[in-house]
């Protein structure tokens, strides 16, 4: 062991020095084929960690070429093929992750030692569970255990980890948490580490999950008392830092301060993901701040990282939150511009779940659109409002001319008491022809003064004529942009809705293919056992595919017709079983209610699994039969009813609780649906399901 160290150590300064060089001319000055292979590991990994999965590919099919040329050699060549697999999952394929791996299970003999062993079983185990694959994957966790149980017990931690986070996934939280523990008790015994800061974090979001507050509130303590306790040096470890730093007592400054620096080291290290994650956290603290526009500078940063490495599927998070923050800041054209982009990433992604992002962006495109209107009615409202402030001013030019108008009776009503005065006092002549100028003048002032404002009360008429008709002209200008931006929405939409009909379409085709080939591996296969898994496995394959079908040839986007669906699945069992009409009838009791597919998908599992049981099972001893199925609304609850007048099942036999597959889907997505099970076996088998849980579209 000891001489095996200083081997790694001699060559990791060796490949250090000579990195710089053709790997040729470092290849060329190694003796020993068994050195070459280990400079080819070493290199394929450097590549690897600086996120270049060509070039590590490259090192590692050159080691596998030699490696495999050399007699005694296994624990090389699963080493390299377990290495290769990681850059296969690096590149997000977890199918071709698992081929890879496999490819290496026959050179595994009695000379493979047992940690290379470990690490194969777990990878193994590992991409099965990403492929949702559980039963497969929970074996070789199995596997990985007992090696580490009688090589390293400590080991096992990592291995509980994936087995409770498989557990995890199927919504199993009871046996999730078991496995949690068992990390746990492990990993506690370490101390201050990362590995049991790690399980600290898990268990607290699965308590979080449970809605269990006492549980959660004992992990959260542990938690604070293992950051207090811990040694870690920032710049020596930066990631531990980042996942176990406590913000509670340091300001803005110091937490953004912090962050850059790892993003700094990352940088430095290659390591651009992390990089980008940092980044990532550092816009979060702004946006807690309310300063999301210097947030989105370090968004920006990420683009340009994710565009360079042309990292598909890390931009699309990326984007998002640089969207939901210019929206937030009032960036309404670049969020538009955000959208786009989104838009097209949309286009490279193939996977059911992307059918949901789309959705999520065609409600923002209406969200934006609403704005737009908004803009536009204010706008209006604006408008408006100077109208009416013209219109005040012509009302008061008119009301001074009303009162000039009065001004001038009045005056009329003088004169003619001047007029009386003089016939009266005819003795004072010379009185009245002085009054009778001064009321000439008067009356010249006047009519000057209403000349003046008339010319006024014009001038202010013809401006606002000008000013109504700019109005007018702004408001059409306004009218005919909103119409071209409907337009545009509108083709978005209709692309939308044609890029949605496509991805069911191929998800459908895909998923057809898939059945085929477990038909003919199943014709394939002499046993007679297997070969019926592989035909029941197929069958279940298809009533996912009749889903996606109905999807895409629906009138409306993301509609089944629940009733031809039914129908459709009963039949194909029917004839998958070769059954005959005669013998057994089927019957329907359909109501026409619009379920979303997250509520078809499992419902039509359940039912595929029921009427092949009945198909299977019920009908073995007598030679006719029937079988009834009913699905309608009850209040606010789905029933589902599958009844056969078959043999029926023996006392306190419980269908969900076998322990074949079936029974597990059954269970599982009863559980998903909330759903509560009666059996009744009186006259054959009566199962029915009220449904809680289920989604209308």
């Amino acid at each position: 062991m000891f001489l095996k160290k200083c081997f790694c150590i001699l060559l990791f300064g060796y490949c250090q020095f000579v990195q710089a060089q053709p790997i040729e001319k470092i290849l060329s000055s190694l003796t020993s084929i068994n050195e070459k292979i280990d400079t080819l590991h070493y290199f394929g990994k450097r590549y690897h960690m600086k996120a270049m999965p060509d070039s590590a590919k490259w090192y590692y099919l050159e080691g596998l070429k030699l490696a495999t040329q050399t007699k005694n050699n296994s624990d090389r060549i699963v080493r390299l093929y377990t290495s290769l697999s990681r850059v296969e999952q690096m590149q997000r394929d977890p199918q071709r992750a698992l081929a890879t791996i496999n490819e290496a299970k026959p050179f595994i003999d009695a000379n493979t030692s047992k940690s290379v062993l470990q690490n194969h079983r777990f990878l193994t185990a590992t991409y099965f569970r990403l492929l949702l694959k559980y039963d497969s994957a929970l074996y070789y966790y199995h596997e990985a255990e007992k090696i580490s149980n009688s090589h390293k017990p400590y080991g096992s931690w990592f291995i509980y980890d994936g087995i409770a986070e498989l557990f995890l996934a199927s919504e199993e939280y009871e046996k999730a948490e078991e496995y949690y523990l068992k990390a746990y008790n492990l990993t506690k015994a370490g101390g201050v580490r990362m590995d049991h800061g790690l399980i600290i974090n898990r268990l607290g979001n699965l308590y979080t999950k449970l809605d269990n507050a006492e549980k959660f509130a004992e992990i959260l303590k542990e938690f604070q008392e293992f950051n207090e306790n811990k040694k870690r040096d920032f710049q020596k470890d930066a990631l531990h830092s980042l996942l176990f730093i406590n913000w509670g007592n340091k300001t803005l400054k110091e937490k953004v301060t912090l962050l850059e620096n790892a993003k700094k080291l990352h940088i430095k290290n290659g390591f651009i993901s992390a990089a980008a994650l940092a980044n990532y956290q550092i816009a979060s603290i702004y946006e807690e701040n309310n300063q999301p526009e210097e947030g989105l500078k370090y968004l920006y940063e990420n683009r340009n990282f994710f565009i360079e490495k042309n990292a598909v599927s890390e931009r699309y998070p990326n984007l998002k939150y640089i969207y939901e923050l210019e929206v937030k800041i009032g960036k309404t054209a670049d969020a538009l511009l955000t959208a786009n982009q989104l838009l097209e990433l949309i286009a490279k992604l193939t996977d059911h779940s992307n059918k949901e992002l789309a959705f999520e962006l065609e409600k923002k495109y209406e969200t934006a659109k609403k704005e737009k209107e908004i803009e536009l009615l204010n706008s209006q409202n604006q408008l408006t409002a100077i109208e009416l402030l013209r219109e005040a001013d012509i009302r008061q030019a008119l009301e001074r001319e009303n009162f000039l108008m009065d001004a001038t009776i009045t005056q009329q009503n003088e004169l003619n008491v001047l007029s009386k005065s003089e016939k009266n006092l005819q003795f004072k002549e010379l009185e009245k022809e002085r009054l009778l100028n001064i009321v000439l003048a008067r009356e010249n002032s006047l009519n000057q003064q209403l000349l003046d404002d008339d010319k006024k009360r014009k001038k202010i008429l013809l401006i606002g004529v000008i000013l109504f008709a700019l109005a007018g002209g702004v408001i059409l200008y306004q009218y005919r942009r909103q119409v071209l931006k409907n337009a545009i929405i509108a083709k978005q939409k209709e692309d939308l809705v044609m890029l949605n009909r496509e991805i069911h379409h191929r998800v459908k085709n895909n998923l057809q293919i898939i059945s085929s080939m477990l038909d003919l591996q199943s014709a394939a296969t002499a046993d007679k056992m297997i070969a019926e898994k592989f035909q029941e496995g197929s069958q279940r394959v298809q009533t996912m595919a009749f889903i996606h079908q109905n999807l895409y040839q629906g009138e409306s986007p993301g509609s089944i017709d629940i009733q031809e669906y039914i129908k459709t699945l009963a039949a194909n069992l029917m004839q998958s079983y070769n059954t005959v009409s005669e013998k057994i009838i089927l019957t329907t009791d359909i109501e026409p209610i619009n379920l979303h597919s997250d509520t078809v998908i499992p419902l039509g599992l359940i039912i595929n699994e029921l009427v092949s049981n009945s198909l299977k099972y019920a009908f073995n001893l007598k030679s006719k039969g029937q079988i009834n199925i009913v699905l309608k609304k009850i209040d606010e609850k789905l029933l589902l009813q599958v009844k056969d007048d078959g043999i029926g099942i023996q006392e306190n036999e419980d269908v969900t609780a076998g322990p074949s597959f079936g029974y597990k889907i059954i269970k599982a997505f009863s559980q998903k649906l909330k759903a509560f099970i009666t059996i009744n076996s009186q006259h054959g088998t009566d199962v029915q399901l009220l449904i809680s849980k289920f989604r209308t579209v």
